[in-house]
């Protein structure tokens, strides 16, 4: 296929119907939780736009499969759109967006050489004219001829703008609900690993020149397999829902919690000692052993929920690998040393070894 062919195309599609492509790309980026990248964009908007059909069948087989997702986005876009700037689908929308606003602008200058036109008529009523009859009539019925073509002008610049407005409203809305959907996990509605990773960047390199202490916790449901397996999945995923509320409410001011994976989670504690951070790490654990679970439709009981908690706290040399790295370590050492604890990157705990303890307080749990 010739590398021309998309932008021809592309460039002689109508501005409604470019929109509604557009809308349609979102759509789709949104409903399987692809991150609003212009590659994947690119992919999705010529899917839409019928003008690849070799990578509309190849798209249309993974939906059909359940296997859409960024490595396929990554490949779809290297075999079909990445001979051309991978901006192209995008920037031929907004470029379109761009025509009618200058057609918008065009109205407006427009406006403003009928309004010089309707002076120049004002003009015309000199004193000479008001003691001319015949001069006075054609400069009123210029006059108001004038301002007839002004008012007409005026409301074909107010329509103009408005559509105009009303599309980069959409377009900025529709972007803005990409970005959201691609940085929250869809089942718990917690940041999710990409929004961690961009906030652990930010908040190390704010850490480091504020000379400040930052936490990072790991957080693994202790024997969630076996909940999976014994009450299947829709209960594992409810506990994961209420696992991630729990955790969420128990946060101090400042603090980032993220589902990190599977039946992990993920808190930074920022501006936090080691003790201090230990502390909020306990909190969080007796939050969750606080409760228990039950099927709403049988009664049955899930047995004792917990967590295990790994802690690590940020060096000033440390990259954010390192850190998780360090985190993962001391989870690990939690897993070993019996569950339902906090365990710390050093070798000594800053407490000893919690009782495992479960409160009254009960949650249903929906099969």
């Amino acid at each position: 296929m010739a590398a021309t062919q998309p932008e021809t195309q592309t460039s002689g599609m109508p501005m409604v119907q470019a929109m509604a492509h557009a809308r349609a790309a979102f759509a789709s980026l949104q409903g399987h939780a692809l991150p609003p990248l212009p590659a994947y964009y690119a992919v999705w908007f010529e899917h839409h736009a019928g003008t690849r059909p070799e990578m509309r069948l190849a798209l249309e087989a993974a939906i059909a499969a359940g296997r859409v997702d960024e490595a396929l986005m990554r490949e779809l876009s290297s075999r079909f759109v990445e001979p051309l700037p991978e901006f192209t689908a995008l920037s031929a929308a907004l470029a379109r967006l761009g025509g009618t606003l200058r057609e918008a602008m065009g109205a407006v200058a427009s406006h403003g050489a009928g309004t010089a036109a309707f002076g120049d008529a004002l003009e015309e009523l000199s004193a000479g004219a008001m003691q001319d009859p015949q001069r006075l009539r054609a400069a009123l019925s210029r006059l108001a001829e004038d301002a007839r073509e002004m008012t007409r002008r005026s409301k074909d610049m107010g329509s103009r703008l408005a559509n105009s407005t009303r599309e980069i409203e959409l377009l900025r809305g529709e972007l803005e609900d990409a970005r959201r959907e691609a940085h929250t996990d869809a089942l718990t509605g917690l940041p999710n690993r990409r929004a961690l990773d961009q906030r652990m960047l930010g908040m190390t390199a704010d850490a480091v020149a504020n000379g400040e202490k930052l936490a990072l916790l790991l957080i693994d449901i202790d024997h969630f397999k076996t909940v999976n397996d014994r009450f299947g999945h829709p209960v594992g995923d409810a506990l994961l829902r209420r696992t991630a509320s729990t955790i969420k409410a128990a946060l101090p001011e400042g603090a980032m919690a993220a589902r990190f994976g599977g039946e992990e989670f993920a808190v930074l504690l920022p501006r936090l000692s080691a003790a201090g951070a230990f502390e909020e790490a306990e909190k969080l654990r007796l939050a969750v052993a606080g409760q228990s679970f039950s099927m709403r439709s049988t009664g049955a009981r899930l047995g004792p929920i917990t967590v295990s908690l790994g802690l690590a706290m940020h060096e000033p040399e440390q990259d954010v690998a390192k850190l998780v790295e360090t985190a993962d370590a001391a989870l690990y050492r939690a897993k070993q040393e019996g569950r339902n604890r906090t365990c710390t990157s050093q070798a000594e705990h800053l407490a000893p070894p919690p009782t495992p303890r479960v409160a009254a307080k009960a949650a249903k749990v929906w099969s």
